[in-house]
């Protein structure tokens, strides 16, 4: 698979194969501004779709939006749905099994890597701070990864990313962030409490 951006409708396209074929792993595509959205098939079956902290139907909706991206497929024996867990609607896997080339395969979009953004012109001549860098002990970042592995499956360390990126680096913010992925509050309450134990354990 390509490691360039190209139009969505490509992306797609690759994935319809690799459901053709049975496949059964994570396609992990990245968009062009630069976030993860990952695709669970089974055994040909679409079976989850998570992006930008959003699952299923919203991540669909939102994934219907971007322009580019480019995806890398890892085979796995792993990735059936884990028991409890609400699988895509119907009308979300025909799109992404070929609805989506009502909405996409039409529109002559030509990809053009964007240009080097030009910094934001000063107001009154003071220039705008820049973003801050979200800096995040890996220790931290480690010991979270291992317990919501336990939870979220592969796509763990991507959600982490994104939690920790929400929450300003915060790992109680990321907590609160990973719990919300989870389908019961049961559930989302035992991942709490073991990552904030994980986490006291380090101070």
């Amino acid at each position: 698979m390509s490691n360039d951006f190209r139009p969505l409708v490509q992306v797609l396209r690759e994935i319809k194969m690799l459901a053709q074929k049975r496949s059964s792993g994570f396609a992990y595509i990245v968009t062009e501004d630069n976030h993860s959205c990952i695709v669970r098939l089974h055994q040909g079956q679409i079976q989850e779709v998570v992006y930008r902290m959003l699952r299923n139907e919203e991540a669909v909706q939102r994934l219907s939006m971007v322009s580019a991206a480019k995806v890398r497929f890892e085979s796995s024996g792993i990735a059936a749905m884990p028991p409890g867990r609400a699988p895509l609607s119907e009308g979300s896997v025909e799109w992404m099994l070929g609805g989506f080339e009502h909405d996409l395969g039409g529109q002559q979009y030509q990809y053009a890597p964007a240009a080097t953004a030009s910094p934001p012109p000063a107001v009154n001549g003071v220039a705008p701070p820049e973003a801050p860098v979200v800096v995040v002990n890996p220790h931290v970042r480690q010991a979270l990864e291992q317990i919501a592995l336990n939870y979220l499956g592969p796509i763990a360390g991507l959600l982490c990313q994104e939690a920790f990126d929400a929450a300003g680096g915060d790992p109680q913010k990321a907590i609160v962030q990973l719990a919300g992925q989870l389908y019961s509050q049961q559930e989302a309450q035992r991942f709490s409490d073991e990552a904030r134990k994980a986490l006291a354990a380090l101070r």
